[in-house]
């Protein structure tokens, strides 16, 4: 496809995801102080979306899911191996949000959005669980812990409480965070609120994309509102204990949410999947209620120019020694989503590699 081409289409999936929604507090200024190099640690074949990831406490490698099939892998974060088909699942689309509850121990989303439609198909989604405990890492031992019949698009996962086994799972598509119990295979609705909704009409439809606990607020974003919230919530239930908060209410002409992680200093890196950006949003979990929507949106690595590397859609801290030294935050690409109705891509989904130190934030 044309560059030009290209570019008309990306701004319109942005008009008709954002033409309705109206920002209630001026937009903060977005700029770049530094630009991080990434370091391309692996890149798969063209049309290989990378979803998401997390560092396994074990050896600090990569346990990435994949969302253009039903696929679980393990990558190296320092090329020991190749990757490694953990699992796949059976009548399902894609994998997407995944977490390690115990050591060893991992849940993963599982259902049916389509890459080449933008669509999902409600009542398809399931949580399974990979258990790898044996040393074995290929084919783990896997079993479908719940079915969420009534959700639309599971998206983001975190750990609510992990003695009890529950965790907590976005619904991009009809506002909503459901709590599951992977013991008892207990689903919910947690928490249902108008700042997690998709903008009426907009194409793709994405609210909820990222969430994460911290302490007893969960911190969330909405793709098609470009915003970054977060709302007390019960540390048994998962349910809202107040009101729903914006910290930064931007548009996605400048960001476009998807997942993130949190720092110990309450610094949010926000992958920014359309536009290959990493988001740094400085101290925004760490906001007083005063101080919310006035969070800025730095760039720190990638650019909406670069097709190369594109498509930035999670990011986690790795663990391992010289990850702690170079402050190692690992990134999962998709290779531009926009390419995915075409079947058009200009890079294949990656594993990258930023070594943060080297802003001088810590």
């Amino acid at each position: 496809m044309h560059t030009n081409l290209y570019t008309v289409l990306c701004h319109l999936l942005i008009l008709s995801a954002f033409s309705n929604a109206a920002p209630t507090t001026p937009a903060p200024a977005t700029h770049n102080p530094q630009t991080l190099t990434p370091t391309t640690l692996i890149e798969f074949p063209k049309g290989t979306w990378l979803e998401n990831l997390v560092i396994r406490q074990s050896d600090g490698n990569a346990l990435v899911t994949v969302l253009s099939s039903p696929t679980v892998l393990l990558i190296s974060t320092t090329h020991e191996f190749p990757p490694i088909t953990v699992a796949t699942f059976p009548l399902a689309l894609g994998c997407l949000g995944i977490v390690e509850l115990a050591q060893d121990i991992f849940y993963v989303a599982v259902g049916n959005w389509s890459a080449a439609t933008g669509l999902s198909t409600p009542g398809s989604y399931s949580i399974w669980e990979l258990d790898m405990r044996d040393g074995r890492t290929e084919h783990a031992k896997k079993k479908k812990v719940a079915s969420l019949p009534g959700s639309g698009f599971l998206n983001g996962m975190t750990i609510l409480n992990p003695v009890a086994g529950i965790l907590l799972v976005a619904d991009s598509l009809y506002s909503a965070v459901w709590s599951v119990n992977v013991y008892s295979g207990e689903v919910a609705v947690a928490v249902n609120d108008t700042s997690m909704s998709p903008v009426p009409g907009a194409s793709p439809p994405l609210g909820i994309n990222g969430l994460h606990l911290l302490g007893e607020e969960l911190y969330y974003d909405n793709t098609n509102r470009a915003t970054f919230n977060r709302i007390p919530v019960d540390l048994r239930t998962g349910k809202a204990t107040g009101k729903a908060e914006t910290i930064v209410q931007s548009t996605i002409a400048e960001i476009f949410p998807d997942d993130f992680t949190i720092d110990f200093r309450g610094n949010v890196w926000m992958a920014a999947d359309i536009w290959g950006q990493m988001d740094l949003l400085p101290g925004a979990a760490s906001v007083s209620a005063s101080g919310s929507g006035t969070v800025a949106v730095d760039i720190v690595a990638g650019s909406k120019d670069e097709k190369s590397i594109t498509g930035w859609t999670a990011a986690k801290f790795g663990t391992k020694l010289e990850d702690v030294k170079r402050r190692s935050l690992y990134v999962t690409t998709n290779g531009g989503p926009v390419n995915y109705l075409f079947s058009n891509w200009t890079a294949g989904g990656m594993l990258l590699r930023l070594d943060t130190v080297e802003l001088g934030l810590y």
